[in-house]
């Protein structure tokens, strides 16, 4: 079981533009933050119900009096942000159990929420606040350092800790219906009622074309994205590769000069290509180059102008 992969979600709530119609308590969390995260929720696993319209196992708690509860959710609001990071089974297994056993039932802590920014608490597992209950579930798992406090999270915390480690930053229950996952859900009960997770059909549309390339999208205008584009399968356009190089040199280098040509000369300045008496000469003929140009012997190579040197003169 261990050897098995799953994930969790982390499920983050941005205030509302419209500030003034947030409640009391997020405002307040968001200028102590001073960050737009304001609450946090965690979904353990990839289980999903209603024909995977929604996310089975969340995890959560809100200042009322239900407290910590583990429930089912779309996480269709568009204020949300979600974190996806991967896990071994066998952790789901050990954030569930820890949630189902010691997490249920628990009561909100405003005293903690507003201890963790100044002098924050160690967790007892009496009372949370959500971005207590979401570090304490993620350490259970070992998605969370041993030696963190989970009484000193905060969502802003949370989110720039995992956001660089996230696998996928969407929203899964949309994510899946784009890969068809959810296909059935989409021509069955939900349409006949109407909506699809609390969606009427055209706000489902706009959130899936959301996520889409421009070029994918309906009533998408060729090259109007400044993309090349081809027409594929009737009406379907996909990007065209360039058919010139996307990056040219600035200038290309000039060819090598043109190579002189050198003729090996004699003591006597005679090409050694000529008759001359003696084996030895006639042996290295054998090897020199004898074209027009300058010829090159090794007494050339000898510096001075002493008696008995030779000298190398151009033909």
């Amino acid at each position: 079981m261990s050897d098995e992969g799953s994930c969790v979600t982390l499920i983050f709530y941005r205030i509302n533009p419209k500030w003034w119609k947030e409640p009391a308590l997020n405002l307040a969390s968001a200028v102590c933050q001073m960050s737009n995260l304001t609450h946090c929720e965690l979904s353990i696993g990839e289980e999903t119900s209603n024909n995977g319209q929604t996310m089975k196992n969340v995890a959560r708690v809100f200042n009322d009096s239900v407290g910590v509860e583990l429930v089912e959710r779309t996480g269709r609001n568009p204020q949300n942000l979600f974190v996806q990071l991967g896990c071994s089974k066998m952790a789901e297994q050990k954030m569930l159990h820890y949630v189902r056993t010691q997490c249920v039932g628990k009561p909100f802590s405003n005293y903690a929420m507003v201890r963790s920014l100044v002098w924050p608490r160690e967790t007892t597992n009496e009372s949370f606040f959500c971005a207590e209950l979401v570090a304490a579930i993620l350490k259970v798992g070992g998605l969370l350092d041993g030696n963190c406090n989970p009484g000193a999270a905060t969502p802003e915390m949370l989110h720039r800790i995992y956001s660089p480690r996230a696998a996928v930053a969407a929203n899964p229950v949309l994510l899946r219906e784009l890969n068809g996952g959810a296909a059935a859900a989409t021509t069955s009960a939900g349409l006949a009622n109407g909506f699809i997770g609390n969606l009427t059909p055209g706000e489902c549309m706009a959130e899936r074309e959301a996520l889409l390339p421009a070029y994918m999208r309906q009533g998408a205008v060729p090259h109007a994205t400044g993309i090349p584009m081809a027409r594929h399968h009737g009406s379907m356009t996909l990007p065209v590769a360039p058919s010139a190089p996307v990056f040219q040199p600035a200038r290309r280098r000039a060819g090598s000069p043109p190579r002189g040509h050198f003729q090996a000369v004699n003591r006597d300045y005679a090409p050694l290509g000529a008759s001359r008496s003696g084996g030895g000469a006639n042996a290295c003929s054998a090897r020199c180059v004898t074209t027009g140009g300058i010829q090159l012997t090794m007494d050339s190579l000898k510096m001075g102008g002493g008696v008995g040197r030779c000298k190398v003169h151009p033909r």
